[in-house]
């Protein structure tokens, strides 16, 4: 394998500096990784706030993901349940009428019965 050699400001070389001694690689490992990192990225280094738009555009797609489950999946959901629940205190108060109802019943043929 052949190198090259590139000229980089005294700042940019102590930069690459820091970044080689935190990620423990050498300057040559180092230049290659960011290479492939913003051809695989597809990242404008030049452009700051193109990171910025990335992730903006995935918080959008997130949010929409999440409103998209709530509209269709969520939503639906809690209808059938509240209608549950509606039919479960009606069954409930429905038996309970009834069961008063046969109770006042009994108690009258009871005392039908005594006399």
């Amino acid at each position: 394998m052949s190198y090259k050699t590139i000229r980089i400001y005294n700042e940019t070389f102590d930069g690459l500096d820091r970044l080689c001694s935190t990620y423990k690689a050498s300057k040559t490992e180092l230049t290659a990784a960011m290479c492939e990192y913003f051809i695989n990225t597809g990242i404008d280094p030049n452009d700051p706030s193109d990171v910025t738009s990335e992730v903006k555009k995935l918080k959008n797609q997130l949010i929409s993901f999440i409103r998209t489950q709530e509209k269709d999946k969520l939503n639906p959901l809690i209808k059938k349940q509240d209608l549950l629940i509606d039919r479960f205190m009606n069954y409930m108060e429905e038996e309970t009428v009834n069961k008063k109802f046969m109770m006042e019943l009994a108690q009258a043929i009871v005392d039908k019965l005594k006399k």
